[in-house]
């Protein structure tokens, strides 16, 4: 996650208590519309949980690599 994503979702939690940020607010202070803050929010998380999602797979698909490799060896 670069930092401006990070300053996005940041900014999102701080106005989250108060029912998300003023337009007007989030327009000046990263030139998007609320539509174009949601979009990019959603946007963050999904590439966050990916990157999540292949950490924990990873040494999952070592193991099965390990396995098919025995087995092409073993037949």
């Amino acid at each position: 996650m670069d930092r401006f994503d990070r300053e996005i979702l940041d900014y999102v939690r701080s106005w989250s208590p108060y029912g998300g940020p003023p337009a007007d607010e989030v327009l000046a202070e990263f030139g998007l519309t609320p539509g174009q803050l949601a979009e990019r929010v959603n946007h963050i998380i999904a590439a966050e949980n990916a990157r999540h999602f292949q950490e924990l797979a990873r040494p999952w698909r070592r193991v099965q690599a390990t396995r098919d490799s025995a087995r092409m060896i073993g037949t």
